[in-house]
């Protein structure tokens, strides 16, 4: 019998853009024995902007998904967490005690500028930032494995 993976989580404010890009990511470099899932703080509606540059990325994100909170795990089954909203740090703090989690200093895409290729061009960068982060997480992981 197959060892269980290993579960690392991610988790923002809505679960609609910085946690969604990370797990897209993570999943898509995975190393052996490792899935990521995610999380926010409060449930929001998807985004159109994140599905349209993880898509430039090569990600093809669930049309159907549906954003998820930390009351859908339980954190005895996580592994690893990392939080990528000062909202998501607070509220990962007290929830997974044991568990060894980090915060990545993400900021969040929006822009008082409405102009659609502005908007995305601020989700690209954070898109890439968010991308080198997971690398470098996956690394160590592989490192320590």
């Amino acid at each position: 019998m197959d060892k269980p993976a290993k579960q690392i989580l991610f988790s923002c404010t809505l679960n609609a853009i910085r946690s969604v890009m990370a797990e897209g990511f993570f999943n898509r470099i995975a190393p052996k024995g490792w899935h990521a899932t995610s999380c926010g703080v409060i449930a929001g509606p998807s985004d159109g902007f994140t599905f349209a540059v993880m898509e430039e990325a090569g990600i093809l994100l669930d049309l159907n998904r549906q954003s998820k909170l930390f009351t859908d795990y339980n954190a005895d089954n996580i592994d690893f967490a990392v939080s990528l909203s000062v909202e998501a740090q607070f509220h990962l703090a007290s929830w997974v005690m044991n568990v060894p989690h980090e915060h990545w200093k993400i900021k969040e895409p929006f822009s008082a500028d409405e102009n659609r290729e502005v908007q995305l061009s601020n989700y690209r960068i954070i898109r890439d930032e968010i991308s080198t982060q997971v690398g470098e997480l996956v690394a160590r992981i592989t490192d320590n494995t």
